[in-house]
């Protein structure tokens, strides 16, 4: 895909729909799956609406903390996908990439649930001053995928 060209909408689609290998551990099905599901609903938020259909590249209309968790969550499982999905023989490099993408999706569960003002919302409006206030709620069903991220 090319981030010039391609909505945020197409890489997330992108992502939610790659296939999960029949072979691939527990583990990892757990940890993509989840992550595909959690996209997908951070993807099509109302409050990702004005983001959704502008190239990957162009600044987003607005940076608030749904699209922050979007764009995360969508790194997270990319760099998931990197990863050799048996979990067997993995070098040192994939290893690390697990490490930090599992310790990603820990991190995701923490900011997604943690209450107002939480980090996440402290962290916007640091990074951006004009969401000041401005903090729209993730909703009942991201929260319930958050709280199941690591079972």
């Amino acid at each position: 895909m090319d981030p010039n060209k391609n909505t945020r909408e197409e890489f997330a689609n992108a992502l939610v729909v790659m296939p999960v290998p029949e072979f691939a551990s527990p583990e990892w099905k757990k940890y993509v799956q989840r992550s595909q599901v959690l996209l997908d609903k951070l993807a099509h938020h109302s409050a990702m609406a004005p983001n959704l259909q502008q190239t990957y590249k162009t600044p987003a209309n607005s940076k608030n903390k749904v699209y922050f968790e979007w764009d995360f969550v969508g790194r997270t499982l990319s760099m998931f996908y990197d990863i050799n999905p048996t979990l067997q023989g993995l070098s040192k490099q994939e290893k690390e990439k697990w490490e930090d993408a599992v310790g990603r999706t820990m991190f995701t569960k923490m900011l997604i649930l943690d209450a107002r003002p939480g980090m996440l919302d402290m962290m916007t409006e640091t990074t951006y001053p004009e969401q000041k206030g401005a903090h729209p709620d993730f909703g009942e069903e991201i929260l319930e995928l958050a709280r199941h991220l690591d079972d």
